[in-house]
């Protein structure tokens, strides 16, 4: 990664020893964390359906109610982190995603697991949010959309390598397995982040207030034309990827009889897809390309990714099914990297001292249509291919009306 972390921190405000570099490499860890454990165990849904004697839709309540916790989660995680620090919020969200991980592991039932993904969820919400805080503290508009593009490569990373790892650790060990590993690698971040993280939140509130009153500031927000676009199209453009993320292991393991391991390996494919739509992105921020006129090329980058989606429907070869599913997809997954970062930016940007609510509010609604996807699809597990398709549409059709709102505005 050729970008160099160059900015400028107001040593009043700032720990003098924080290392923005090193901070954004930690981030990059514990964002890969986070991602990975969805991915990890993605492949074996079909088998935990088996192993739990549970339909197919009690099996992604693991995944829809992961992402409903993540919803609730970042709405207080930066207040919380405002009250006790980013470093304290940091650790304790690693701390809880960790001893989650490994009673996943340890749970003799479907009831278990979903319940202590909610709360690797709740622990994982600190990690989406509050990094980006610690960015927002030490660095302006253009360096943090360069360092959020250096973050989202846990993105991109994450299910490039995690569904393979995952799928030879459930063949050998079991799908249990998978989430040990993340035990783990949540107590090596742990000690990692407790010596990396310097404290960047020199003036925290005194004390929290009423849960009504924080429940008021959000209303307040959808008071503002910006917020509610961008936060609304920003969730429905990464809510796209949960409605693969649902039913591809139905579509291609069940129906088109792909093996786990094989299956885990388009992930690496699709991820190159994400890969290079965020060096693009990083490219045109470089060139001066406003978030906007970024977020406009992602939209129209994903619409040829849906016709090619959607143009799997009349074929009839299981090979060509397959080529054409995943092209599709790849260029979705590319098109929704020049969407989120920018637009993440972008409401930091308008909402400047509010930025914390504001990107509490925008995550939320992101993982709340991430759920509201995954939950949508499930329904269609037994005709994969054609829920697939009708969901992703569903989800598509209002950004392309949201972003002629945007350049509207900001015309």
């Amino acid at each position: 990664m050729s970008y160099q972390l160059t900015n400028k921190i107001n040593q009043n405000s700032v720990n003098k020893k924080f290392n923005p570099a090193l901070f954004v490499w930690f981030a990059l860890g514990i964002t890969l964390l986070g991602v990975s454990s969805t991915d990890i165990y993605v492949s074996s849904l079909p088998q935990m359906a088996k192993d739990f004697n549970a339909s197919p839709n009690l099996v992604n309540l693991t995944i829809s109610f992961y992402t409903l916790a993540m919803a609730v989660s970042v709405l207080f995680t930066g207040i919380l982190s405002n009250r006790f620090g980013r470093k304290k919020t940091i650790l304790a969200g690693v701390l809880a995603f960790t001893l989650a991980s490994f009673l996943i592991g340890a749970s003799n039932s479907i009831h278990m697991v979903i319940f202590f993904r909610i709360i690797q969820a709740i622990g994982c919400g600190f990690l989406a949010i509050v990094p980006r805080l610690v960015l927002k503290d030490t660095m302006n508009a253009k360096e943090q959309v360069h360092a959020t593009g250096i973050l989202t490569m846990g993105i991109v990373l994450s299910p490039a390598i995690a569904p393979s790892i995952g799928a030879v650790l459930a063949e050998y060990w079991g799908w249990r397995s998978c989430f040990d590993l993340s035990g783990i690698g949540g107590i090596i971040m742990l000690i990692i982040g407790y010596f990396i993280i310097q404290e960047t939140n020199t003036t925290p509130i005194k004390q929290l207030k009423s849960l009504l009153h924080y429940t008021k500031d959000y209303f307040s927000l959808l008071k503002d034309q910006v917020c509610v676009y961008l936060t609304v199209f920003n969730a429905f453009t990464f809510a796209i990827y949960f409605v693969f993320i649902g039913i591809s292991s139905y579509l291609f393991i069940d129906t088109l009889q792909m093996t786990p391991l094989i299956y885990s390996y388009l992930f690496i494919i699709i991820a190159m897809g994400y890969f290079a739509g965020n060096s693009l992105m990083m490219i045109l921020n470089k060139r001066h390309f406003t978030p906007i006129k970024i977020m406009n090329i992602g939209i129209y980058t994903s619409l040829i990714g849906l016709i090619i989606l959607i143009s799997s429907v009349i074929l009839a070869n299981k090979s060509a099914i397959i080529i054409s599913v995943t092209t599709g997809v790849i260029i979705m997954r590319a098109a929704s990297a020049l969407i989120i970062a920018p637009a993440q930016v972008k409401i930091l940007e308008h909402f400047k001292e509010r930025g914390a609510l504001a990107l509490g509010m925008s995550s939320a609604m992101q993982f709340a249509c991430a759920s509201i996807a995954i939950s949508l699809v499930a329904i269609f597990h037994s005709s994969a291919l054609y829920g697939l398709i009708g969901v992703s549409i569903m989800f598509f059709v209002p950004t392309i009306i949201l972003m002629r709102k945007l350049r509207q505005l900001f015309a």
